[in-house]
């Protein structure tokens, strides 16, 4: 064949491995900054080259002719991880066993996986507001100092909670480092805090201010659940609630935010680890 030039992806597979091969000895012979060849990419860069470089080859010994220009390298993804957000009820009798199990089931899963750069993140709620006592970390050491601490007592703003989860997961999500995101619920599904206390305690202080109705209260916490799964997010409600007073709410947030629901009132952390990872 006169002129042979080479046309990418035409190329057939016998000259494709006797040019891998070619490109192997380069890569190997010229290391610089390219750290991964990408192979592909270097024979499209040499394909307009192939009819003047079998011109001035004398020997006209190769099938395909790559210099050092053609070099091109890989572009190396990092890896995401996941990001598990705990938001834990610590309001209420039961606030002390709720927070111990996020806090085990926390350091259970940074062990569990310090190769795929998974963070763990827990944000407790009580009194009037929710707090991030672990911000989003793949550090066991740093998720043990901040959890020495246990808040616990007071309302139940259960609707601030969740609204906090979503914003510490769609600032994570803009870093590159985090792909999936998980908000684990660990409560009883109660609320009697509104946002906008949460938010604006002053506002509300007042003795004339309104206090919202538990239909009201509701109506907010979905409105969030919604929110969470049009932000991309999953979500998984772990209910403690008391099977003789449930209210079933905490079911119902999970299915507005098309999540899934497990009715685990004496759960230990194991078997919430074991939940979360497997949901």
């Amino acid at each position: 064949m006169h002129g042979f030039i080479l046309s990418w992806p035409f190329l057939n597979l016998s000259i494709y491995f006797r040019t891998f091969s070619v490109l192997t000895k380069l890569h190997n012979l010229n290391r610089g900054p390219v750290k991964r060849l990408a192979i592909d990419a270097t024979l499209r860069a040499a394909t307009p080259y192939q009819k003047l470089r079998r011109e001035k080859d004398t020997q006209k010994n190769r099938k395909v002719y790559v210099e050092k220009m053609d070099k091109r390298a890989k572009r190396m993804a990092r890896k995401a991880g996941a990001l598990v957000i705990f938001v834990v009820d610590a309001s209420g009798s039961m606030a002390l066993n709720r927070m111990q199990n996020a806090k085990g089931t926390a350091l259970k899963l940074l062990a569990e996986s310090y190769t795929s750069r998974d963070q763990v993140s827990i944000i407790p709620f009580r009194g009037d507001s929710a707090e991030v006592l672990l911000p989003p970390s793949r550090s066991i050491a740093m998720a043990r100092k901040r959890l020495e601490r246990l808040p616990c007592g007071g309302g139940s703003p259960l609707a601030h909670g969740r609204t906090t989860a979503v914003r510490v997961g769609l600032n994570a999500g803009k870093s590159g480092d985090v792909g999936h995101i998980m908000i684990v619920a660990i409560t009883d599904g109660r609320a009697n805090i509104s946002s906008k206390r949460s938010t604006d305690p002053e506002a509300t202080a007042a003795s004339d201010a309104p206090r919202p109705s538990t239909q009201e209260l509701k109506d907010e916490i979905l409105e969030v659940a919604g929110k969470i799964y049009k932000a991309g997010m999953s979500l998984l409600v772990i209910d403690t609630e008391n099977k003789f007073v449930s209210t079933g709410f905490a079911k119902e947030i999970a299915r507005v935010a098309q999540g899934k629901y497990y009715y685990l009132p004496n759960a230990s952390d194991a078997v919430i680890s074991t939940t979360t990872k497997d949901a």
